[in-house]
């Protein structure tokens, strides 16, 4: 390879490596479900906690998703599963602890979540993951358990 190429090459791999994360809009489906997993991974319960609508939150709290969270995972839009991770409660209606229904998703969002380190064989896995969520005209709340599936462990 000569070498005018390969230093090119190397400049890009460099100016990518540099530029870090997209910065998704806040106020879409796509941006609350960024802020979600950054909060997770920077473990501000509260801040992840924050984005979950709160009837479908219920009993809990940024503890309840602390414990469930796993370490050491990221994050890209899109995923090319068969199926989606989440539960998106079609053909049911959920309620909550005073018999109301509570809001259906009015989007997905499709995530590939991968959990380890970054090279070796074995040393990491993917999951593929389905976002649900409700706009209430000014918000984008995220709806049903969203990952890491920690609200039906306390949910009354």
């Amino acid at each position: 390879m000569p070498l005018g190429l390969a230093l090119g090459v190397g400049g890009l791999v460099a100016i990518a490596m540099l530029r870090g994360p997209v910065e998704l809009d806040p106020d879409s489906p796509e941006g609350t479900v960024q802020e979600y997993l950054v909060a997770l991974d920077e473990q501000r319960w509260d801040d992840a906690v924050a984005v979950i609508h709160p009837d479908w939150l219920g009993a809990c709290d940024s503890a309840d998703l602390a414990s469930f969270t796993p370490e050491g995972f990221t994050a890209e839009l899109g995923h090319e599963g068969a199926f989606g991770g989440g539960v998106t409660g079609m053909g049911e209606v959920i309620v909550d602890e005073g018999g109301e229904p509570l809001p259906e998703p009015d989007t997905f969002v499709d995530v590939t979540i991968t959990h380890g380190g970054q090279g070796g064989l074995g040393s990491n896995w993917s999951e593929f993951v389905t976002f649900n969520l409700v706009d209430d005209g000014e918000f984008w709340w995220l709806v049903n358990d969203p990952w890491p599936y920690f609200v039906w462990n306390c949910r009354g």
